[in-house]
């Protein structure tokens, strides 16, 4: 299904928890730049969420019109939820499930588009009861999927904690010349507040999306050490939710060199300091883009250097151009480190031959206990049979890592 892209904006943002003595009790606001009567048509319609909502892949509605049932993408895990009131005039809707996990029951939510001045607002107010969990994390819990759920792939940023910094400068820029047809793609964009020119750093999402995501956990720290720091999103433009299953667009490939092209444009960047970093599918993407071959060839602009996190790495076969990080779990299933271990070793892979001691050095930490997506904060769970699990000591450590790579090839950042 077709992802459409939201004209929401972080200019306010509001999430509060108050308890009563029935139930908890969550609200959430945001303002739309959209009018009350446009936001209503994108997100009032009961079973519309795999339209906008980034894990929905698929949502199945009863006869009457009145349960749906919504599936998510990469677990077989899904919600059934009742529509209990829908005013169209009023711009409204309440739905409830008896269980939403075995630590939250009878949860109700209240969905309401209101008017404003300049453009409107969306308010979601979610009552549930705690089952097994501390209110506290009950109201966690409920608080993040509220959040998540007007993330619509627009200017509303997305944390995993939900403390939002100031949102990213939205940019567009030129897609690959491959793509089948005109392409203008978008990113995050943060930098420093003076002149510059600064190293910068793009950043490249994995397989499931959630680029602004990306941007709130490694965009904001990058750009809080002084380096400009580009996220870019492959999907939106591209009409695209998830390519965990196949469907990768092979112009993708190329989406990094078009970000550096755009960087090379500004005058705060330093076109000869740019760093590629990519996560899972976009760190295997950073891999490809500094190996020697077609992709690297494509472009007369070259990245200084290069960082994966938890790449899958048995279809690269190098030599990398230029210096390059490779950080992975050693318990992850999904993107083995023996893979990663074997290309930095030279040996060959699956029947793929690798020359050995050439290009330049390739670093390699393998993080022990840690899995797959180990820098996320979240809970832990199985996506398309693989155990995705946040690792606080992992995430430090690769901060730091990533940091002294990126002062080892593009230098200190700004000040």
């Amino acid at each position: 299904m077709k992802r459409v892209t939201s004209a929401l904006s972080a200019t306010a943002l509001l999430v509060s928890a108050t308890t009563s003595t029935l139930a908890l009790e969550s609200r959430l606001t945001a303002t739309s730049t959209l009018s009350a009567d446009e936001l209503w048509t994108k997100i009032g319609e009961f079973c519309g969420m795999p339209s906008w909502h980034p894990a929905v892949e698929r949502c199945d509605l009863s006869a009457d019109g009145k349960i749906r049932t919504l599936r998510f993408f990469g677990t077989s895990r899904t919600a059934v939820e009742t529509l209990e009131a829908r005013d169209d005039v009023g711009h409204s809707l309440a739905y409830a499930a008896a269980s939403v996990t075995t630590s939250l029951t009878n949860y109700r939510t209240t969905v309401r588009v209101i008017a404003e001045a300049s453009a409107s607002a969306v308010q979601m107010i979610s009552s549930y009861d705690a089952n097994g969990v501390s209110d506290a994390d009950a109201r966690r819990a409920v608080e993040r999927s509220l959040y998540l759920s007007l993330c619509l792939n627009g200017p509303l940023v997305c944390s995993g904690d939900q403390r939002s910094s100031s949102p990213a400068e939205v940019v567009q820029f030129a897609g690959p010349a491959q793509s089948p047809t005109p392409l203008v793609l978008k990113g995050y964009l943060r930098r420093p507040t003076s002149p510059g020119p600064f190293p910068a750093v793009v950043l490249l999402h994995g397989c499931g999306g959630f680029s602004d995501q990306l941007d709130q956990n490694w965009g904001v720290k990058i750009a809080a050490w002084g380096y400009v720091a580009l996220t870019i999103d492959r999907y939106g433009p591209r009409g695209i939710k998830n390519t965990c299953r196949g469907g990768m667009p092979a112009d993708s490939l190329f989406d990094a060199y078009r970000a550096l092209d755009f960087l090379a444009q500004q005058p705060y960047v330093d076109p000869a300091r740019v760093v590629v970093a990519g996560f899972s599918q976009g760190g295997w993407f950073s891999l490809v883009a500094v190996e020697r071959g077609a992709v690297e060839q494509s472009s007369e602009r070259k990245f200084r250097g290069a960082v994966a996190f938890y790449p899958v790495c048995i279809e690269v076969k190098g030599p990398m151009t230029v210096p390059t990080l490779i950080m992975i779990g050693e318990r992850d299933d999904w993107t083995p480190a023996d893979a990663c271990r074997k290309l930095v070793n030279g040996e060959g892979d699956w029947g793929m031959s690798r020359p050995k001691a050439e290009g330049s050095p390739i670093q390699f930490i393998v993080y022990p206990g840690a899995y797959h997506d180990f820098d996320r904060p979240g809970p832990t769970f199985q996506y398309d049979g693989h155990r995705i699990e946040f690792n606080q000591a992992a995430a430090e450590q690769s901060r730091d890592a990533l940091r002294d790579f990126l002062t080892s090839v593009v230098g200190e950042a700004a000040k």
